[in-house]
């Protein structure tokens, strides 16, 4: 009879225990991350700095490039067509030996700008692909001595008209030791993959918004970032991780300025078209992710840190223990529900000789397979989407753990053609609306 744990086994009741205890933690993980997200939501962003009369710091902007011929011009563009004194700018291009047509659309753009290379507009060519950490560490280390704030923005994003005016008054304010934007899909809502991507934003947007008004957030977007010079000083980038970005961020938390996501700061880009293109992005994100956090989490302990002490432990649970606890509750779930069947013989009247806890637990497994199935088939279901989303992206967080532990780096960043393309043919279409 079942209950009689003996030798005959019934193991079902110990995968059942594993399963209780881990779905308990993933939800109480949840829970009490949701809640502190709105609790600290309730805090200031601090005030930027409006004052006409006030002199915006001098800024130099980095663009990391590599075979990006069919989206360098639009990007220089972009950079161009920013609403702050040009006499404060600096743009260098960094390129990572393209073995495209990179380096000379961009030397042709200068010059029928009637700009001279090496002035406002400078370009530093690599012998070899060393990845992008390193490009922005040598980029960064050759900026204008006078630079207060050193950017960097990817060339497959278009930033708003006032993005860097906006960034330049958050430096105004002292405390303030880098500032990252926000990020809007062009293609959202064409295709079940940009509506997953817009769902997964929202979400951890949300967060990033919390974490920097109750202090500091430890999670930067690299396709529109600044930080003050003197606030990553000494701080070099891991080259052989990624995530430099969010690296630079902590390196300004630990010097004691607070690293802010400033929602109003808006930068556009595509999303992936598909799942192969997006899994290429969110793998390699990810496993970047996951060595920052380990990389940091002497913060957690250190009471130097104060309140971001608490934005560390929610962020090193999310991205390195809570994947390993869904994916072990997945199992266990399977298991048990297997050897539930076996124990009962396969019995058809088996819902009704099982034990409560069981049932329990069976309905439970009903309803989380219902939510993740409607979010990947796009049904509307409440919740489902969500749903989909959350477990996809803990997936992607575990495949991430796993190829750090066999050694697979996935630092140089891989190029996404398709995002490329979709970007350039916006460019296109833009650039014919303002002929007249």
């Amino acid at each position: 009879m079942y209950g009689q744990v003996g030798a005959n086994g019934h193991f079902s009741t110990y995968f059942l225990i594993l399963q209780f205890s881990l779905a308990l933690f993933v939800i109480f993980t949840l829970i009490l991350t949701l809640y502190l997200s709105k609790r600290w939501e309730i805090s200031y962003l601090p005030t930027p700095n409006y004052d006409s009369n006030s002199t915006l710091p001098r800024i130099t902007i980095v663009l990391p490039t590599w075979n990006e011929e069919k989206v360098i011009e639009a990007k220089l563009d972009d950079v161009e067509r920013q609403d702050y004194p040009v006499e404060l700018v600096e743009v260098i291009i960094i390129d990572s030996a393209s073995t495209d047509d990179t380096v000379n659309i961009a030397r042709k753009w200068i010059s029928d700008h009637d700009l001279i290379e090496g002035d406002r507009y400078r370009i530093i060519i690599e012998d070899s692909r060393k990845g992008k950490s390193y490009s922005i560490n040598k980029a960064f280390e050759t900026a204008h001595p006078e630079s207060e704030i050193l950017m960097m923005s990817d060339v497959d994003c278009r930033l708003e008209k006032d993005a860097m005016k906006k960034i330049g008054r958050r430096f105004l304010n002292a405390s303030i030791g880098a500032v990252t934007g926000r990020q809007i899909l062009l293609n959202a809502g064409q295709n079940k993959k940009s509506a997953e991507e817009e769902s997964y934003r929202d979400f951890f947007s949300s967060m990033r918004i919390s974490e920097s008004k109750y202090c500091s957030t430890p999670i930067f977007h690299g396709e529109c970032s600044a930080y003050r010079r003197s606030a990553i000083s000494g701080h070099k980038l891991v080259e052989n991780s990624n995530a430099d970005d969010s690296q630079m961020a902590v390196s300004a938390i630990r010097s004691g300025f607070r690293s802010i996501y400033d929602p109003d700061i808006l930068f556009y880009e595509m999303a992936p078209p598909n799942g192969k293109a997006s899994k290429i992005q969110k793998v390699r994100r990810a496993q970047g992710l996951i060595r920052h956090f380990w990389r940091n989490k002497d913060m957690i302990f250190n009471r130097k840190f104060g309140n971001f002490r608490k934005v560390m432990v929610v962020e090193f649970n999310l991205h390195i223990i809570l994947p390993i606890a869904v994916f072990l509750g997945v199992i266990s779930g399977l298991i048990h529900i297997a050897t539930l069947l076996l124990e009962n013989e396969l019995n058809p009247g088996l819902l009704l000789s099982i034990s409560t806890v069981d049932s329990v637990m069976l309905f439970s497994d009903a309803i989380v397979l219902a939510l993740v199935t409607s979010g990947l088939m796009g049904l509307p279901l409440p919740g489902g989407r969500l749903s989909f989303t959350f477990l996809n992206y803990m997936l992607i967080l575990l495949r991430a753990q796993i190829l750090i532990i066999f050694g697979k780096s996935l630092h140089r960043w891989q190029q996404v053609p398709s995002v490329r393309e979709a970007l350039a043919l916006h460019d296109a279409e833009r650039f014919s609306e303002k002929k007249p």
